[in-house]
């Protein structure tokens, strides 16, 4: 999430570099606007590519948890109770330490 600021923050800055140079005379200032505001978009498109492949990919892996579980109920159950009772054990032995 951190990096995904920090490039977001990056662009931006690119954005505003680029437009507080305008549209400069010199060939080289011009070839290396270009050359920035290409990499910029290839950048933009990359984020967005990632951002749906992270989204595709907790989707298949939502479909596939509910489709075990409408195979498996009571394997769910089992794991649900078992993760239920493992917490109330941590809780209740956290406070029973505190307690001393």
């Amino acid at each position: 999430m951190q990096s995904k600021r920090s490039m977001s923050q990056l662009i931006c800055d690119a954005e505003e570099l680029l437009s507080k140079l305008g549209d400069s005379a010199t060939p080289e200032i011009r070839q290396l606007r270009n050359k920035v505001r290409a990499s910029m978009d290839d950048m933009k498109s990359a984020m967005a590519d990632s951002a749906k492949t992270g989204m595709d990919q907790s989707q298949e892996m939502t479909t596939s948890v509910v489709d075990y579980v409408r195979a498996n109920p009571w394997v769910a159950v089992a794991a649900g109770t078992t993760i239920a009772v493992a917490l109330i054990y941590v809780a209740f032995s956290r406070s029973a330490d505190s307690d001393r």
